[in-house]
């Protein structure tokens, strides 16, 4: 619920900053009951249907682009919410005007009732709003999010048209005093009606367009290791890319491991498939390594760094065929070397045993280097033994490493983003040589 009141409060600034720029333009008096049809109004209503519309659909855009993780996404969704909420709202302004006044003549004229002039501005502006959230949506890049933005603006629309009389009709007096209006003709009252039905109309706009998604979502991915912990991407487009470039459709950040388009999730109905995109790393789901995988309920996908758990409204399994079981689709992350037995050792010859054992970082500022390790604790993080103060994924005291026989024993202190074994996130496990440790972004093999 973060996120709607977020991006509701930015639809409502962008529609107060619209206000605030056209309403000095606005005519202050008229001279009769016909006027408000005159050409000056109608070029003045135009004006204020494209600024409106353009800055509520910026905002919202803007801000749902921002949600997506990258300044490409802001950029490309604020653009595109500029121009195609200028464009749709002027023409829904003029639409919802054609129809408002079929149905209800000029109902919209001083003097006329004040529930058919409700009603009248009502049907505008509800076509108004979701002519707007037709925009919005578009520049999501998705047919969902075009059928959320019509419905949220619809709902958010008609709210303001009702609201928009009433309290021009509440503050009329206020208005009137203020201009030191002297009694006959007629005045035009409605600067406050029109701040308050801008501000409405975006606070609506992203407040039902958000409500409309929550409601209707069906699967999603929340980022439960990783930067931005708790982060939540709707799975609503037909192919999701996951990977570091800034135009995926789920960014993941600050592992060098993780390439630019990684994976991707194809939507086919109710059925969601994880596939890797060939990358050196792999993919993982629930710590197996699969070259791809159809997603239940709960899954946990593992990329570089980061676990993504998958979820499903009503949080029950999605169904997957008999026909083909998940375990024939799931090759383990990390093959355990085969071991002999006693038995087949030749008894003759005895095992050697390293001179030393070190940790060799592979990747990051400090790739190449080589880190011996004893039998005394060894600490990683952004302070301790093994530095990587560059990198804000890692934690202060992120790990310890301490040699033990032939290999080494991890073990993670309780750092943020955990300490990963061959992709697989561990409290403590026995190394042994090749093995690699991931601690932040930053991978070492153990040599």
């Amino acid at each position: 619920m973060g996120r709607i009141f977020f991006v509701a409060l930015v639809g409502a600034i962008a529609g107060l900053v619209a206000w605030a720029i056209v309403e000095p333009f606005a005519p202050k008096s008229i001279d009769s009951i016909n006027a408000l049809s005159s050409p000056e109004w109608q070029r003045w209503e135009g004006f204020f249907a494209i600024a409106v519309g353009g800055f509520i659909g910026l905002g919202i855009a803007g801000a749902n682009g921002w949600y997506q993780g990258s300044r490409v996404h802001l950029m490309r969704s604020a653009a595109l919410g500029l121009l195609l909420g200028a464009v749709f709202g002027s023409i829904g302004l003029n639409v919802g005007g054609a129809i408002g006044t079929a149905v209800f003549g000029n109902a919209g004229q001083p003097g006329q009732a004040i529930l058919t002039t409700i009603m009248w501005r009502s049907t505008i502006f509800l076509v108004f709003g979701a002519m707007i959230g037709l925009g919005v949506g578009i520049a999501g890049l998705s047919m969902t999010r075009v059928a959320q933005g019509v419905i949220g603006g619809l709902i958010g629309g008609f709210v303001a048209g009702v609201l928009f009389d009433l309290i021009s009709a509440m503050t009329a007096s206020l208005v009137m005093t203020a201009r030191g209006a002297q009694d006959g003709g007629v005045q035009e009252i409605g600067i406050v009606g029109r701040a308050t039905l801008a501000v409405l109309l975006g606070l609506g706009i992203g407040f039902f367009t958000g409500i409309v998604a929550l409601v209707s979502k069906r699967a999603w991915l929340r980022l439960e290791v990783g930067r931005n912990e708790g982060k939540e991407w709707v799975l609503d487009f037909p192919q999701a890319y996951l990977g570091r470039s800034e135009t995926s459709h789920i960014p993941l950040f600050g592992d060098p491991n993780i390439a630019p388009m990684h994976a991707r999730i194809d939507r086919t109905g109710g059925r969601f498939m994880l596939i890797d995109g060939g990358t050196p790393i792999g993919i993982g789901v629930n710590g197996i390594r699969v070259p791809s995988a159809e997603l239940n309920h709960g899954d946990i996908i593992n990329i570089g760094a980061y676990n993504l758990r998958f979820l499903t409204r009503g949080g029950s399994a999605v169904p997957v065929p008999k026909d083909t079981p998940r375990s024939m689709q799931h090759q383990p992350m990390h093959q355990p070397i085969p071991q002999p037995s006693p038995a087949a050792m030749p008894t003759s010859i005895p095992m050697a045993v390293p001179a030393g054992v070190a940790l060799v970082a592979l990747d990051g500022p400090i790739a190449g280097q080589r880190f011996p390790l004893g039998p005394q604790e060894t600490i990683v993080g952004r302070e301790g033994h093994i530095l990587v103060s560059f990198d804000s994924s890692a934690s202060r005291r992120h790990a310890s490493i301490v040699q033990a026989g032939n290999g080494a024993i991890v073990r993670d202190l309780g750092s943020t983003n955990g300490t990963l074994v061959n992709g697989v996130r561990v409290q403590e496990m026995t190394l042994r040589a090749g093995d690699t440790v991931k601690i932040g972004a930053t991978t070492f093999r153990l040599e």
